[in-house]
Formats: C-alpha cells, sequence, structure tokens
C-alpha cells in the first residue's frame, strides 16, 4: 500500500472515531442519580450529634424532621442544623397521629413545633406514621407547609439491625428515592453504623446527597408568617450555608404509603 493509501485509511478511522468521540462530553454531563436522606423525630443528644458528626465528615447533606418537644430542650439544634448544611422539616409537636385531632388542634401542633424552629425551619411537615386526611392537608396548606412522605422505609424504629437497614435500603434505592430514618425516638446506633455503610456504597452507584427542595429555607405563606411574627421578636437570620446541589422535585409518593 502506498502512503496516499495508508494516509486514506487513517483518515477513515478518524473519521468513524469522531462520533465516538463527540458522545464523550454528552455522557459525562449527564445528570447524577440523588437520594434524599431524611431524620425523623430529633434531635436527640444522645443520637443526633453522632450522626451530625459523620456527615459533616461525610459532606453529606440531609432533612431533619424535628418534633417540637424535642427541639424545646435545646432550642438552637434548629439553627446549627441548617448552618451545617441540612434542612429543617416539621414533624408536629409531639407525635400524634394528626387524622384523630381537631383542625385547631392539627395546628397547634405544627404551629407550636414552627415558632421553635424559628428562620431555619423550611417550609415543609411530614406528618407522624404517614397519616394524611382532609383536614391535615388544609390546615397545613394554610401554613405554607408542604407534606413529604418517603419512598422507602427500611423500619430502623423496629429493630437495632444495621445491616437490614442497609440492605433494604440498597436493594430499593432509586434516583430520586426518599429514605425514612431516625435520629429520634429510642437508641440509634444501628442506624448511623447503617449511614456510615451507606454513604460510600451509593456513592459508588453513583447517587449524590441533597436536601428534600421543599424543606430548604423559604419564607412561609398563609397564616404562617403573621402567627410566628406575633409569637416571636424579630430575630437576624443567619447566612444559609451553601447549597448541596440544585432543587429537585422530591418523587410522587404513593397514598397508600403509610407509617
Amino acid at each position: 500500500m502506498g502512503k496516499r493509501g495508508l494516509l486514506g485509511v487513517l483518515a477513515a478511522l478518524l473519521t468513524a472515531a469522531l462520533p465516538i468521540a463527540a458522545a464523550q462530553p454528552a455522557a459525562a454531563a449527564r445528570k447524577p442519580k440523588v437520594v434524599y436522606l431524611t431524620f425523623d423525630d430529633g434531635p436527640n443528644s444522645l443520637n443526633t450529634p453522632h450522626l451530625l458528626r459523620l456527615l459533616h465528615r461525610e459532606r453529606v447533606s440531609a432533612t431533619f424532621f424535628v418534633l417540637g418537644q424535642a427541639l424545646a430542650l435545646d432550642p438552637l439544634y434548629a439553627t446549627q442544623l441548617w448552618l451545617a448544611g441540612h434542612a429543617v422539616g416539621n414533624h408536629t409537636w409531639s407525635h400524634q397521629d394528626l387524622t384523630f385531632l381537631s383542625p385547631l388542634a392539627i395546628r397547634d401542633q405544627l404551629r407550636s413545633t414552627q415558632r421553635l424552629e424559628g428562620p431555619a425551619g423550611g417550609a415543609c411537615m411530614r406528618p407522624p406514621y404517614g397519616a394524611m386526611n382532609t383536614s391535615v392537608r388544609t390546615v397545613a396548606s394554610e401554613l405554607g407547609l408542604t407534606p413529604v412522605m418517603w419512598t422507602i422505609d427500611p423500619q430502623d424504629w423496629a429493630h437495632q439491625d444495621a445491616a437490614h437497614i442497609t440492605n433494604h435500603v440498597l436493594s430499593l434505592v432509586q434516583d430520586r428515592s426518599i429514605v425514612l430514618l431516625h435520629d429520634g425516638g429510642g437508641p440509634r446506633a444501628a442506624t448511623i453504623s447503617a449511614v456510615r455503610t451507606l454513604i460510600p456504597q451509593l456513592r459508588l452507584r453513583g447517587y449524590e446527597f441533597r436536601t428534600i427542595p421543599a424543606c430548604r429555607v423559604a419564607p412561609l405563606t398563609g397564616n404562617a408568617t403573621r402567627m410566628i411574627d406575633r409569637a416571636d421578636p424579630p430575630r437576624p437570620k443567619p447566612t444559609p450555608p451553601p447549597d448541596p446541589g440544585q432543587p429537585v422535585a422530591p418523587p410522587a409518593v404513593p397514598a397508600e404509603m403509610s407509617r
């Protein structure tokens, strides 16, 4: 084969390779998968500090649905969570099934907790046991709070088995999964151990950790702002932490999901 023939073959090979090379940047720009770690029933002086140290070390942001009566023991905890890059949601004052309460009692459960959260509280709530009805939805809407459920529940509240928690999450996780875990309500050593294993495993699968978009700090609407203004004197708002990622709409959750 002459010199011209060899050059022709090389040119043909380079032309064929161009579509592959051009496709590589598009693949690299593909959006990462997202998982939302959420923790209920805190803050808890025995569990939450250990969990926060772990999340800080791993540079992971999570969403904490706090109980008002737990937050009352350390009112600064909501602000600490926020300044650490986490989101704070409302899990009611005393973890009652809201569907058994009057609209006035539902409002009190949510409003009392929102007052304690102060400027660190996001515009979201999680009903205990996932129990919702028309009254709960109506009151939450009046207070400017978006209900947030979950898609994966390893039931860490029922046992102390880190392997079970880890395997349950890994077997069900998909893009935009919302994982229900707990930092309050009892000893949570197994949960913390599971989180320690889950973070690197999920990263190996290409997941990023973000906070629930509805729970990021935003101006409240409806009656909530007026209620809080009347209850508490104005307070300076701390500078929010860097956004851990672009807002991603949480997935739709089947209505029949409970707990």
